[in-house]
């Protein structure tokens, strides 16, 4: 496929196998590359802005450059209007978190959610004001 190659795909330095599914994405949603790409970096010239506008770090000062390209992957790929910003504390990345995005949401919104980790973790690793009671875990409304 290296010869059959879009100059733009050339340019990308990845596999033929990481094009083809980016061109079969691009193609489902009915656009261009150019303008999937333009998207994912207006994307993540926004959250850049928004760190700006709550007085943190700019994406480049963000711990490593492999975290910061994962990050700017996932916000541009994403394209929700979230109002979120980061903050000093996140899930290992090496370590399930326990509950799906729907237990997330329960918990939040102050309903009790059976904890399926390690103790140690929800004590150490699940910051916030959380309490766990009969081996739920709910989140202390203020």
């Amino acid at each position: 496929m290296a010869e059959d190659r879009p100059k733009w795909a050339s340019e990308l330095g990845t596999t033929d196998e990481t094009i083809m599914r980016f061109v079969a994405l691009v193609e489902g949603l009915n656009l261009s590359p150019a303008d999937l790409i333009t998207k994912m970096v207006e994307r993540v010239v926004e959250i850049d802005e928004q760190l700006l506008r709550y007085s943190l770090p700019p994406l480049n000062e963000w711990q490593t450059r492999d975290d910061l390209i994962v990050y700017a992957v996932e916000e541009g790929s994403d394209a929700l209007p979230l109002d979120i910003r980061p903050t000093g504390f996140m899930w290992p990345d090496k370590l399930a978190f326990p509950w799906t995005a729907m237990e997330c949401k329960a918990a939040v919104i102050g309903y009790e959610v059976r904890w399926r980790g390690e103790f140690d973790d929800f004590q150490e690793k699940l910051r916030g004001l959380w309490e766990m009671s009969d081996g739920y875990a709910f989140l202390k409304q203020t």
